[in-house]
């Protein structure tokens, strides 16, 4: 049995009473609050800690954790003098680690349904709005109930082949998600436990009170020289055995249930470097405890780790410069561990990128550049429409140098090409599809292709920003096994999410001429230039996409070879693939051979901009095939939402279509008049 299971069951023991009973909470009224340092938050976010397979700033943890709770990267609240904070995640995650009582009252769990608090037996506030711990507290119990109950309802749903009588409703699925972050709160809370004798910050009101009082009198560190040596089944059994009489065989039994309860609690941030440089995984103070008390051999290096922890916890009552001064010697300690192992190389880079908020700040440039553009359509053929053009041209270049800034420091960071997860794509498809409308506009100076890169760019960093916060998961984390090669990541993904991004641009285009063309034949004037020009432009995009596509198509084919042992397996993504160079094949044919016109070619665009959505985003959510590693939840929803919208267009394009034809059946209408009287 693994050990994180073993601990698992033991916390579950530990935490019986939660199901069965739980005292009053104190209400949550949060306190006068005193701010962090800036020195000390700038010592404290530089901390290394492993998590996902990789070795980074303790800056992105806090980031993650608290837009897993909140839906934000900051808490605010107000005070009993009235003022109003908003801390930024790093200084939460510091008051969760040292000043736990204060953030048990901060309101950081969204509830976005307030049915979701009256489920557990809390009272509700407005139907959307954030709780406290202290809040939620009252309900913890009835919370672990049904939290416990609906992940088994989960799993079955899972393993039935998604039975509908299994899967979970809209309330019962927010119920699941607030137990889960209320329990991952715990463990934040309960980190540094072991260092507080007497003080509990989390599931004080639902231990055994022996287990209370006894908690005052024990130091798990010092606990560590008087114990016996014991693997983690033997110290299950002793636990789970029934009480005796024996007074002393009672207290020995309350020490050992107390110290698992701290090596539980203080699991899931392993800010320990290994003992042995020949150990990948790092540990939390929690495992460092279970191993002091497996080996004697290991206790003095076990004592010397959670010391310098309690050194952190004491330091910080002292006073701010002393508990700088702790933090900026851990944190050195720990990065010559790190560089030594060749771990943490570009934590300090890690924090530059989420501090810079590079791709927020290239959305406000698209956005700024979009209004602009709008702007300029009040006088387009002006000198006052093309000095705006101009403007907003420079503002997305703005936005693409910082978007690029943005994924030249991931690659840095992960020492890896700018392509290796589905927020990656986002990223780098708005980048090379602003790219590309700049690029038109160089060529055609009409102003379309600016449009289309303030669009591509607002499209683009919006859904990264969204992705990001509903995920609630480190974006750069560690590599599916079969993406984990460079080469391969810089050949055939970075192609082929070239050619996603021009399929992209022509689906735009395409719908910007069908819209534009049913305006004008609805308005009785048609600019047949323009049109013409819109219709050149998206072909050259369509051979553009069809280029890069099939190149990225064979290379694909060439890595299955290389790591599946066969070119070409009709997979899913394979065929979402193959579906975009067929399509790119029909249209330019289609139209070479004239059976299909300005019309045809763009509404074939948008279909293609259907598939290229289907291959980046849906086939990953189909569960089967090799390349099912990027599933989404939700992603059906809004591609069905998109597609919808495609259809709208083609339904403008249909209705052109038949325009088209009933003004070609009357000739006084649109055909040239005859050139000589027609015979009688």
């Amino acid at each position: 049995m693994k050990l994180r299971h073993i601990l698992a069951t033991l916390s579950l023991i530990l935490a019986a009473p939660v199901c069965l009973e739980a005292r009053d909470a104190p209400e949550s009224v949060l306190p006068n609050y005193e701010a962090w340092s800036p020195e000390t938050v700038h010592a404290f976010e530089h901390i290394l800690i492993q998590d996902d397979g990789r070795v980074k700033p303790i800056y992105t943890v806090a980031r993650f954790k608290l837009l897993q709770f909140s839906g934000r990267t900051s808490a605010s609240f107000s005070t009993q003098d009235g003022e109003s904070h908003s801390l930024h995640y790093a200084e939460w995650l510091l008051d969760v680690l040292f000043r736990g009582e204060i953030a048990k009252d901060m309101p950081i769990f969204t509830i976005d349904d307030s049915e979701t608090v009256v489920q557990i037996g809390v009272s509700p506030k407005s139907k959307r709005d954030k709780y406290s711990y202290n809040e939620l507290l009252p309900g913890r119990a009835r919370l672990a109930e049904l939290a416990q109950q609906y992940a088994e309802k989960q799993q079955q749903h899972e393993q039935s082949e998604k039975d509908p009588q299994f899967e979970l409703d809209r309330i019962e699925g927010m119920v699941l998600n607030l137990g889960r972050n209320v329990s991952a709160f715990e463990y934040l809370l309960g980190q540094f436990g072991f260092t507080r004798p007497g003080e509990f910050l989390v599931n004080e009101n639902i231990l055994p009170d022996e287990l209370v009082a006894l908690s005052a009198k024990i130091d798990p560190i010092e606990m560590l020289d008087r114990m016996p040596e014991m693997t983690i089944n033997q110290l299950v059994q002793v636990i789970q055995q029934p009480p005796s009489g024996d007074e002393d065989e009672a207290m020995f039994s309350g020490a050992l249930r107390l110290f698992f309860f701290h090596a539980s609690s203080a699991r899931g941030l392993n800010i320990v470097p290994p003992e042995s440089n020949e150990t990948e995984e790092w540990l939390s103070a929690g495992d460092v405890l279970i191993k002091g008390l497996e080996s004697k051999e290991a206790r003095p290096w076990a004592k010397e780790q959670l010391q310098s922890i309690q050194e952190l916890v004491d330091a910080q009552k002292a006073g701010p410069e002393q508990f700088q001064k702790a933090l900026d010697e851990y944190g050195a300690n720990q990065k010559s561990i790190a560089t030594e192992r060749g771990e943490g190389e570009h934590s300090a880079l890690e924090v530059q990128l989420y501090r810079g908020k590079w791709f927020t700040r290239a959305l406000v440039f698209f956005i700024i550049a979009f209004v602009i553009t709008a702007l300029s359509w009040l006088s387009p053929a002006s000198a006052y429409g093309r000095i705006m053009i101009i403007l907003a041209s420079l503002l997305a270049i703005a936005g693409l140098v910082l978007n690029v800034y943005g994924i030249s420091l991931r690659c840095i960071i992960r020492d890896r090409p700018p392509i290796t997860n589905l927020y990656d794509t986002v990223l780098f498809i708005t980048a090379v599809a602003v790219f590309l409308g700049l690029f038109i506009e160089v060529v055609t100076r009409i102003g379309v292709g600016t449009l289309l890169a303030v669009f591509s760019g607002v499209a683009g960093m919006f859904l990264s920003i969204k992705y990001e916060a509903k995920e609630a998961t480190d974006t750069m984390g560690q590599l599916v096994a079969v993406l984990d090669t460079n080469f391969w990541l810089w050949t055939h993904v970075t192609i082929i999410n070239i050619g996603y991004a021009a399929g992209m641009i022509a689906a735009l285009i395409g719908m910007l001429y069908l819209s534009v063309r049913l305006f004008m034949d609805f308005a009785g004037k048609r600019n047949k230039d323009f049109l013409r020009v819109l219709t050149r432009m998206n072909y050259g995009i369509i051979c553009f996409c069809l280029f890069f596509s099939l190149v990225g198509t064979v290379l694909g084919g060439i890595w299955a070879n290389y790591s599946w042992g066969r070119f070409w397996g009709w997979d899913p993504k394979e065929n979402g693939a193959l579906m975009i160079c067929l399509w790119t094949l029909v249209i330019l044919h289609g139209r070479m051979a004239g059976w299909i016109r300005e019309i045809g070619v763009h509404m074939n665009a948008v279909l293609l901009g259907g598939i290229v959505t289907f291959s980046w985003w849906g086939v990953n959510n189909l569960g089967v095939g090799l390349h099912s590693y990027g599933f989404t939840e939700g992603v059906w929803r809004s591609l069905y939402l998109s597609w919808m919208i495609m259809a709208v267009f083609l339904v403008m394009g249909a209705i052109s279509w038949f325009v088209e034809r009933s003004r070609k059946k009357k000739p006084g209408r649109s055909d040239p008049p005859p050139s000589k009287p027609l015979p009688a």
